[in-house]
């Protein structure tokens, strides 16, 4: 199964190839299997594919933490909503937005930093995320499978120092990696025409095709045993028996927040990023 299927979407045969069929059969994985190790030269070859991804003005904004020892693990395990696969992954990669080379550099080279807005978060960030995303592909090509996690950002401060991560580092989403225990489906997706926009922003067709998937993800067992709670307005998840689709769940949870998040923004400050 791949997006084209499992959306049913129209498949162009003059635009397959091999890097598309490996794209659009991505799904995240959450079990590893522990007797397969991992082949050599691994790390490295991820690191290669994360380093050809674009990055803004050839500013390379973005490092990684390589983890494999498994007292480290479980202790980002514990940091991260205590999501049991990132202790059973072999390998754990903690991709960073990294201001501080730039910093490193201005100075040495007799300068006064002058880039201290928004705009050095935002690149760092974004760059971060795209070297994240080249690594997973290449890891997923090796019949691999892989988990981002943003939890690595609910507790950022004891994440950094865990990692002895610097000033003007900041640890962006974490990427499990290991060969899958289990075969693993592909998740629908919104329609194209929820998200796809032509010349200019339409919200025309958006509450028929959020209709549509919300219906479709309510009759899957995709939310089953994940259902949000939302104390003092919504029943326990045992008691819960009415629609649950994906509106359901991402109103609950965009209702809910998260409170590990609100810290993210002044330990941003203290940790040397300027947010205006």
């Amino acid at each position: 199964m791949d997006r084209f299927s499992v959306d049913g979407l129209p498949v162009f045969e003059a635009l397959r190839n091999p890097v598309i069929d490996q794209i659009v059969r991505h799904s995240s994985v959450r079990g590893f299997d522990p007797e397969r190790a991992l082949p050599e030269g691994l790390v490295e070859t991820m690191a290669a594919a994360a380093q050809s991804a674009p990055t803004s003005s050839n500013f390379q904004s973005w490092s990684v933490v390589v983890v494999r020892e498994p007292e480290r693990k479980n202790k980002l395990q514990e940091l991260c909503d205590n999501q049991a696969f990132i202790g059973q992954a072999p390998l754990f990669l903690v991709f960073c937005a990294d201001s501080s080379r730039h910093r490193y550099v201005t100075e040495k080279q007799g300068y006064r930093f002058g880039s201290d807005y928004l705009e050095l978060l935002l690149v760092s960030v974004i760059d971060s995320a795209l070297a994240a995303q080249n690594a997973a592909l290449a890891a997923e090509s090796f019949g691999l499978g892989c988990c981002m996690v943003g939890a690595i950002r609910n507790r950022a401060q004891e994440v950094a120092e865990l990692l002895r991560l610097p000033r003007g580092v900041f640890a962006t989403t974490g990427l499990a990696v290991g060969y899958p225990s289990r075969p693993n489906s592909v998740k629908p997706r919104l329609p194209q025409s929820v998200v796809v926009h032509h010349e200019t922003y339409s919200t025309e067709r958006m509450d028929r095709g959020i209709a549509e998937y919300d219906e479709r993800m309510a009759r899957s067992d995709i939310y089953k045993g994940r259902r949000v709670r939302i104390p003092g307005v919504t029943p326990e998840p045992e008691q819960d028996t009415g629609h649950y689709g994906w509106a359901e769940h991402t109103a609950r949870r965009m209702a809910r927040g998260n409170e590990f998040r609100r810290g993210l923004a002044p330990f941003l400050r203290e940790h040397g990023f300027v947010l205006d």
